[in-house]
């Protein structure tokens, strides 16, 4: 596999890293083979779970992905991609990924549904992994300097803003570490 360009190795960490913006990572595990006898790579998807394979939302983000590495392999080494995907008991689902997940990316009108639904479920699970848990601790802290400490309202409302304003500097101006 020495002749395969480099990035091939990270196409099922790419995969995960896109899918894991809209649903939990935990929900299935991806891997790349290359079968030497056909000369192509091959995008396995083994499911955890079996609410995933019927999400036409998933089906339709893996059958995108999978679209879009395969034209960009076949254009840089000739090489194709296939993506296969397996159920929890080990039965295959590729037909089911093609059939449903490919309705939305090849009619306009389903395809515009999913995106606003996709949309919908990239904006809850940023606002669930991002912004609530620092709305939850700057409410914690307010309440604890109010009614535990006694600082007057106006004046933790002052010293938060202050606060939001320090960080929205440090977030800024700081490198940012990688996950």
């Amino acid at each position: 596999m020495t002749s395969q360009p480099q990035d091939v190795e990270t196409i099922a960490a790419d995969l995960d890293r896109f899918l894991s913006a809209f649903f939990d990572r935990r929900g299935w595990r991806s891997s790349i083979a290359y079968d030497v006898a056909e000369d192509r790579l091959y995008l396995d998807i083994r499911l955890a779970s079996g609410k995933l394979s019927q999400d036409d939302r998933f089906l339709s983000l893996v059958e995108h992905f999978a679209r879009a590495q395969d034209t960009v392999l076949r254009r840089r080494s000739g090489l194709p991609l296939q993506c296969r995907l397996y159920a929890t008991d080990g039965s295959e689902l590729t037909a089911r990924l093609h059939s449903r997940g490919a309705g939305y990316l090849d009619d306009n009108r389903r395809g515009g549904d999913m995106r606003r639904r996709l949309a919908w479920l990239g904006i809850r699970r940023r606002l669930v992994r991002n912004v609530l848990p620092g709305a939850v601790l700057w409410a914690v802290a307010l309440l604890f300097v109010v009614n535990v400490v006694g600082v007057p309202m106006g004046r933790a409302l002052a010293i938060a803003l202050v606060a939001l304003g320090v960080q929205a500097l440090a977030l800024t101006f700081l490198p940012r570490r990688r996950r």
